[in-house]
């Protein structure tokens, strides 16, 4: 089978340890607000943010302060329209300071949730190695919209030699991001193209160039500006030039493979579900975990977001189950 496996936080869930799976949303946004209120109490509040808020709320409310940040320039332009400019620049300079702690305690949890050391490389191997001989799996391309890459580390260690688009020469020993391309020359040269399309945990832009100082390190800010895309419904895959160049390539991916999985994603993202129905793959399938409380509101959802994909249940991870008639389906 040629198959283009697309994986969201569900597919990721159960790669940690075994007493310590992997974050979803929810998990991130508690220990991004315990943090935030150990730099300075009731922080999170003030960014609108709350422990035990569901993921779709975390989201709109993370991407709602994000943008702000980015339009936040346009104060010092129209301080004049206030009664008290002066004051209103002395709380605008306040409100910046705050903004860089909460960039900051941002990207150490977004790393400390997300970075290799939370990955059980063993458990990541033998739920691929389940999946893909089960699916009896040719060809492969990946692409995530997970941080985490346990995707690359099972790959690895299965002999699919991973390629995220890392290029390096033997004048510098950390490598480069070189998108453009990577999914027919890893097809060509016998490996496995990963297009991170959030970005991913290791990778830091520095003066226009993305590069890759792996995962299992702690947030380091010497290195530059992570290259990840923030939890935003309304987050734009065209708003970084090196995350818009992966997104090219998940393009050509999906109108050139044969059979289309969608593993463990709640489709709660326009960008994704937008690229996939312009394509419309030839054969495609949903997955929705086994175990999920909710399955019945989920596979609901994503018949409306996908009415032409095949629903298949699947509980992915070490001793994975899968329902056997949608994947004969799914395969055949």
């Amino acid at each position: 089978m040629d198959l283009l496996l697309i994986t969201g936080a569900g597919a990721s869930r159960e790669l940690g340890k075994p007493d310590d799976p992997l974050p979803l949303m929810p998990d991130w946004a508690n220990a991004l607000c315990t943090a935030l209120d150990d730099e300075e109490p009731s922080l999170a509040a003030k960014c609108g943010l709350s422990e035990g808020m569901g993921g779709e709320q975390f989201e709109e409310a993370l991407g709602l302060l994000l943008r702000w940040e980015q339009i936040k320039y346009l104060n010092s332009r129209y301080a004049g329209l206030t009664n008290d400019p002066g004051h209103f620049q002395t709380l605008d300079a306040q409100a910046t300071t705050r903004l860089g702690t909460i960039r900051r305690v941002i990207d150490q949890t977004l790393y400390a949730q997300f970075g290799q050391h939370r990955v059980d490389d063993e458990r990541a191997t033998l739920a691929y190695k389940a999946l893909l001989e089960r699916l009896d799996v040719d060809q492969l391309v990946l692409a995530t919209t997970n941080y985490d890459r346990a995707c690359e580390a099972a790959l690895s260690r299965l002999g699919r030699k991973p390629d995220a688009g890392f290029r390096s020469d033997d004048s510098e020993s950390v490598p480069k991001l070189q998108v453009a391309g990577l999914v027919a020359s890893a097809r060509e040269r016998g490996s496995t193209a990963c297009l991170h399309l959030h970005g991913a945990v290791g990778w830091y832009q520095k003066d226009g160039v993305v590069y890759d100082f792996r995962s299992g390190h702690e947030y380091n800010e010497t290195l530059g500006t992570p290259v990840v895309l923030y939890p935003d419904p309304l987050k734009d895959p065209t708003s970084d030039a090196h995350v818009a160049a992966l997104w090219e390539e998940f393009r050509f991916a999906l109108t050139d493979a044969d059979h289309v999985l969608v593993l463990g994603h709640s489709l709660h993202d326009p960008a994704l579900v937008n690229a996939i129905r312009s394509a419309k793959p030839k054969k495609l399938a949903v997955t929705n975990m086994i175990t999920a409380n909710d399955g019945g509101e989920q596979r609901a959802w994503m018949g409306e977001q996908l009415p032409e994909a095949i629903p298949m249940m699947i509980d992915f991870g070490p001793n994975m189950r899968v329902e056997e008639a949608a994947v004969e389906t799914f395969v055949g």
